[in-house]
């Protein structure tokens, strides 16, 4: 994993720091909410979306060590604690950039994803798509962006950079794709 220097020195300084979870969240659109859950009053209904972080600095920072381990949970490596992510739809959230053929995938850490290799819809209608690099879910403004289509029995493709995926509707997305979308302790 390509960490921070500094946070790699703090691994190996401070090997034992206890992982937390349940209070970062990514959400559908790409955006990192904190949920403080050791806040005085907290309720779940009330403050369970989180806040959402908006400082640039820490936004980089978190874009920078951002990974996933074996057990398919991905976490931001905050020095030397690891902070697991809850996830709304997928581990990236995925712009479509279309100034040039082929279209480019980013994702919301700012990484070219693909080449894609499996592509789902899920449940609430977004755009899931496969790659070595994990699931991700297209944005939903970048969605129309791409060229969905019917085959001649009705099933739905996705023509995307002169090829085509067939489209499933996944119940599970996280199931079918690996990762864990409320990493816990216990996991």
């Amino acid at each position: 994993m390509n960490f921070d220097p500094l946070v790699i020195q703090a691994m190996a300084r401070w090997p034992q720091v206890p992982a937390v979870h349940g209070w970062l969240r990514l959400d559908r659109r790409g955006g990192w909410h904190l949920i403080d859950r050791g806040r005085p009053g907290f309720d779940e209904a009330l403050h369970g979306q989180g806040s959402p972080i908006t400082s640039p600095p820490i936004l980089d920072f978190i874009a920078r060590n951002y990974a996933h381990d074996p057990q398919g949970r991905w976490f931001w490596q905050n020095g030397p604690q690891r902070v697991f992510v809850d996830l709304d739809a997928a581990p990236w959230v995925l712009r479509v950039l279309t100034g040039g053929s082929p279209a480019t995938l980013i994702t919301h850490t700012g990484l070219r994803f693909g080449p894609v290799t499996g592509a789902a819809l899920d449940r609430a209608g977004g755009l899931l798509l496969d790659s070595a690099q994990g699931c991700g879910i297209v944005h939903d403004l970048d969605a129309g962006e791409l060229a969905l289509e019917e085959d001649a029995v009705g099933r739905l493709r996705l023509r995307l950079n002169g090829h085509t995926l067939a489209l499933e509707v996944c119940a599970d997305p996280a199931t079918r794709f690996g990762f864990r979308q409320r990493p816990r302790m216990a996991d």
